[in-house]
């Protein structure tokens, strides 16, 4: 490569640069390469153009260094030459608001240049930085051909936005820059804006979202668990999932498939603090630490978290291995839902639209004898509407835990 010794700014060239400190707008336009041979006495400052000038090449990059210099990048191509020269000159043109477009800076090897072949001899493709003063204009830019296809592996391999908390002064149309709030923005030629980054959230295309919709990727939950519940993911196949309202101060609602679990010790009155409505199915377990032997005495849901007077109809049929047997019925009397008598462990099915209780009691009197019992619990009003599944009641002090899962 020919060596240059650096820049020096024309006459016209020092003007501009004195507008540009107050404000206006430095623009390079383009770069010239000649062969021009400058006598002993040439000054460069009085020079208005290349002493024989041979190619006009378009600026690819303009970068602001930061110590009063700008970095100019042009493409050195002998594409189109028809006859070789000797390149002894470089010329670096700006826009002068007031008499056009001007040299304004050059550079001479004089016996030091290099050969540029014509072409179809030695193909020639070079990248060229080449640097002038800028001193502390503000508004720096270039006219930037859309035509240069070169670029060095470092413009391959990364891009580096600038990071700064003020906007760069230098701007072109593309160029990005981190902000202080570390959002990327780009210029689109008169503005900065704020990147949109639409498929940042994707895998293969596919966005996240906590909304159900094909081909839609769920995010972790607030504990980092995937939540299969039907807010979530709505599947065809059936899914389980437990959720633990023991401590809970307000009503869940329970997915389909869904599971709650509530532990209790020595309590008489446990609230489930599950929400509900019509057209739901729960499919309910009690385990207790102890049998109920109280006789006539019974466990209650009761709905809404309330009594209902005279609203609730019971029937229940037992058997035990002793040889005992028997039904009981009650129509209208009782203001909850009533399970068996005997409720060491009931299972039963809680329909809301129906308003119906169904289930099954084991008991043990002893180490020998057991038994067992059915029961039906209906609620004959329609007149409330049912929005907390409700809370048992114990007729003693009782420890162990209630399992609540949603069928429909």
């Amino acid at each position: 490569m020919a060596d240059f010794r650096g820049t020096i700014l024309t006459q016209r060239g020092r003007n501009l640069l004195a507008k540009a400190q107050t404000g206006t707008t430095l623009t390079f336009t383009r770069v010239k390469i000649g062969d021009g041979l400058w006598p002993s006495n040439t000054d460069p400052t009085q020079l208005n153009d290349l002493v024989s000038p041979k190619l006009n090449l378009p600026i690819q990059e303009i970068r602001v260094v930061g110590d009063g210099t700008v970095r100019l990048r042009f493409v050195l191509t002998n594409t189109g030459l028809s006859e070789g020269f000797f390149m002894r000159e470089i010329g670096i043109y700006a826009q002068d608001p007031d008499i056009g477009e001007i040299l304004y800076a050059v550079a001479y090897a004089g016996d030091r240049a290099d050969f540029i072949p014509a072409d179809g001899v030695t193909k020639v493709e070079n990248i060229v930085d080449i640097y002038t003063v800028i001193a502390n204009a503000q508004n720096v830019t270039a006219v930037i051909s859309d035509t240069v296809v070169l670029a060095t592996r470092q413009d391959i391999d990364v891009i580096k936005p600038e990071v700064s908390s003020t906007a760069p002064s230098l701007t072109y149309p593309g160029k990005l820059w981190i902000d202080a709030d570390e959002f990327l923005k780009y210029f689109n030629g008169s503005v900065w804006r704020n990147a949109k980054v639409i498929f940042a959230d994707t895998v293969d295309g596919f966005h996240a979202s906590l909304t159900p919709a094909p081909n839609v990727i769920v995010p972790l939950n607030a504990d980092g668990v995937l939540d299969l519940s039907g807010t979530y993911i709505k599947s065809n196949v059936y899914t389980f999932r437990r959720v633990d309202l023991t401590n809970a101060t307000s009503d869940y609602e329970l997915q389909v498939g869904e599971e709650a679990i509530i532990n209790f010790t020595n309590a008489i009155i446990v609230p489930l603090r599950i929400a509900t409505g019509s057209n739901r199915l729960y499919e309910i377990f009690l385990q207790f630490s102890v049998n109920i032997l109280l006789p006539g005495v019974f466990t209650f849901l009761n709905p809404n978290n309330t009594t209902y007077s005279s609203s609730f109809s019971h029937v229940s049929i037992y058997w035990s291995s002793g040889g005992g047997s028997g039904w009981v019925s009650y129509t209208n009397a009782d203001n909850a839902f009533k399970l068996y008598n005997q409720t060491p462990h009931a299972f039963f099915i809680l329909d809301t639209t129906r308003r119906i209780l169904r289930g099954f009691v084991s008991y043990e009197f002893g180490d020998s004898n057991i038994g067992f019992g059915i029961f039906t619990s209906k609620w004959h009003s329609n007149l409330v509407s049912w929005v907390s599944l409700g809370t048992f009641t114990f007729p003693q002090s009782m420890s162990g835990y209630i399992l609540v899962r949603r069928l429909a």
